[in-house]
């Protein structure tokens, strides 16, 4: 674990107030603001850029409108945005995710997402922000912490004491039916509370507790708007579990697949996923699964691999 110290450095929680600081944070990492026609680019600035368009250069926090959305949301669903702050201005932001989830991971502190300003690194910021995760977490009793990180930034955790846990295969698959018992079950008041404690056998990139906010974390912008997002709560061979679908609007159909469960396997999952998808007439579903898993499943999914994905972790106790 990392214990570098910043000097004159304040970390607190964030809120709505830091928006356009945040989002500051954020745009200090594009280089060069352009709009896409075809497949030419042209340079134009900033601000003659739509709020869809900014979104392209890296999410929510391109633009104040939508960081103000997304960390409104944070705050609402318990979460932790941590901010650094150097004399009057933030120079940093961290995004914490708190959750129960089955093993290996049991009570979860996840890192979604850690910046530093531009022109601000190499002052001891980040560890400083791993630090303050590692403080939460022990405050919390919680039982690990893990980041999903970019190869460029692998090392810099590893040097925090971060270890690499999980290697997840991505693929896309032609839906088919499968000979699978499903029944509904009726919906929940908190899908939150139902998936307590599942294990997520589907599209776990990041954390159960960082999924779940996703599904909730929307925005009034054509990338939303030409997607659908839906939730079901199934007993699948008798084990009660969740799926959840991003469905796109193309030709042909496609979606994203989410699965928690408590006692179903992975194998159960997806051949349900699968099911529900071709019944619809979609024809793709992008899957996320953890190596062990996908192995397992051999030639019984019509699939390409797409790429694979690394996390790591660091285990409280």
């Amino acid at each position: 674990m990392s214990r570098t110290k910043a000097g004159a450095l304040k970390l607190r929680y964030a809120s709505l107030e830091d928006a356009p600081e945040v989002c500051a944070i954020h745009l200090s990492h594009v280089d060069r603001w352009y709009r896409r026609l075809d497949t030419e680019q042209y340079e134009v600035p900033y601000s003659a850029l739509s709020l869809s368009e900014r979104w392209g250069f890296g999410g929510p926090w391109m633009s104040v409108e939508t960081c103000a959305i997304h960390l409104n949301n944070l705050l609402l669903r318990y979460q932790f945005p941590i901010v650094a702050q150097k004399g009057d201005g933030l120079v940093g932001e961290m995004e914490l995710f708190s959750g129960n989830e089955g093993a290996p991971y049991g009570k979860n502190l996840h890192i979604g997402l850690l910046f530093v300003k531009k022109g601000s690194t190499g002052q001891g910021i980040g560890p400083a922000l791993v630090d303050k995760a590692f403080q939460i977490a022990a405050d919390q009793g919680r039982d690990t912490i893990t980041v999903a990180s970019g190869q460029a930034n692998v090392g810099f955790y590893e040097q925090c004491g971060f270890e690499r846990s999980a290697t997840m295969i991505e693929l896309e698959a032609v839906t088919r039916a499968y000979d699978i018992d499903v029944t509904p079950i009726k919906p929940p008041l908190n899908p939150w509370s139902f998936a307590e404690g599942m294990a997520m056998l589907i599209g776990r990139y990041q954390s159960s507790a960082f999924h779940l906010f996703e599904q909730f974390d929307t925005f009034a912008i054509p990338e939303f708007l030409n997607c659908t997002r839906e939730r079901m709560f199934l007993n699948i061979n008798g084990h009660p579990s969740m799926l959840a679908f991003v469905k796109y609007n193309t030709s042909p159909a496609k979606a994203d697949v989410y699965g928690w469960s408590k006692g179903a396997e992975a194998i159960e999952l997806v051949f349900t996923a699968s099911t529900l998808l071709h019944d619809e007439g979609i024809k793709y579903a992008s899957i996320l699964l953890a190596g062990d898993d996908y192995y397992a499943m051999g030639d019984r999914l019509d699939a390409s691999v797409k790429g694979s994905r690394s996390s790591l972790s660091y285990r409280i106790k």
